[in-house]
């Protein structure tokens, strides 16, 4: 994947680091420090300015589409696929959706949404977010600033972490992608062992 971007676009990082915030799960945490990566861009790595605003614009424009579908398809269609759909994300993301259900105001869960967003780990960020907020009851533009302003602290907190630790953004960037694969690998695993187990159980329990 390195290797395709570097190839196709050396004479337009900006738009690398666009796309490269696009992809679920590693978004601007991960396109920061590739685009301010000087061993894969050499003499055209991008500024901290520019490498922070192409990766909060690239990683911002999937959230009102995802809040936007997934309203619509919980609230107007139904089937085998779309009801699998909303029991995965729903059971993963219960925790969080029951907070929102609870009696607190309205601020307050927004700035939990907010500082979700805001984590630069893997599994949380603008599509999480947007998944969390399509789920919920939240308006669609207090989701929408909500998600905006924890992704603009992640941007931040993700560019302050390349410049303190001088010309080490490709190290970032590398331990960014093998945390993002062990923790993917790690979170398969677990829904693996965890649906054996209910798995089990069910037979249990039909069992006379």
């Amino acid at each position: 994947m390195v290797e395709f971007f570097a190839d196709n676009f050396s004479n337009c990082v900006f738009l690398a680091v666009i796309l490269m915030a696009l992809i679920p799960t590693v978004e601007s945490k991960i396109a920061i420090p590739f685009g301010l990566s000087y061993a894969i861009w050499g003499e055209a790595t991008l500024s901290p300015v520019v490498a922070f605003v192409c990766a909060y614009i690239g990683s911002m424009l999937p959230c009102l589409p995802i809040i936007y579908i997934v309203r619509k398809l919980k609230n107007r269609t139904s089937g085998f696929v779309c009801d699998k759909f909303f029991a995965l994300a729903q059971n993963k993301y219960h925790k969080k959706l029951e907070a929102f259900s609870s009696k607190t105001k309205t601020f307050y869960k927004l700035s939990s949404l907010a500082l979700f967003v805001a984590v630069p780990l893997p599994l949380t960020g603008v599509y999480s977010g947007s998944l969390i907020a399509g789920l919920s009851n939240f308006k669609i533009w207090q989701a929408f600033v909500a998600i905006a302003v924890g992704e603009f602290i992640s941007c931040l907190a993700v560019t302050l972490l390349c410049l303190l630790f001088e010309d080490s953004a490709f190290v970032i960037f590398v331990a960014s992608l093998i945390i993002l694969a062990l923790f993917l690998a790690f979170d398969l695993l677990f829904a693996l062992i965890k649906r054996k187990k209910v798995k089990k159980v069910g037979e249990m329990s039909v069992k006379p």
